[in-house]
């Protein structure tokens, strides 16, 4: 019996050991991941977002929300920079530095869309920098 409560407390202490061990290598998986993102351009950066589709390629990329848009007259996302709104992508790849970039968000909900009127009709992405 003593034996058994032995290795019970043993596995106790390695399971703890173990899980406090991949917390540790998750959050620095985390903070390099972040950092990596940097060295990409915004451009780059909105293609990892889930639900956008891209056309095109450099500064006269375009960016669509998937599903807003009607297929024969799509219209572009609105982007707004630290609370202000800049336009389409071409007018926010103009204006920002992508080492800047501390969050991206995509606003999809029409509810949400519904406060920036005609201008978010086609989605909304919202970009949060680092100052």
């Amino acid at each position: 019996m003593k034996t058994h409560r032995i290795l019970v407390a043993l596995f106790a202490v390695v399971l703890l050991a173990s899980c406090s061990s991949t917390k540790t290598t998750t959050a620095a998986a985390k903070e390099t991941e972040s950092q990596n993102l940097g060295n990409l351009s915004l451009l780059d950066r909105l293609r990892q977002q889930s639900g956008l589709q891209i056309r095109g390629n450099g500064s006269s990329a375009q960016v669509f929300l998937r599903g807003v848009s009607s297929v024969n007259n799509p219209k572009q996302a609105l982007f707004i920079i630290d609370g202000t709104q800049v336009g389409d992508f071409s007018q926010a790849a103009s204006t920002i530095n992508p080492l800047e970039i501390d969050r991206i968000r995509v606003l999809k909900n029409p509810q949400d869309l519904a406060q920036y009127g005609f201008m978010g009709a086609g989605g909304v992405i919202i970009i949060t920098t680092k100052r």
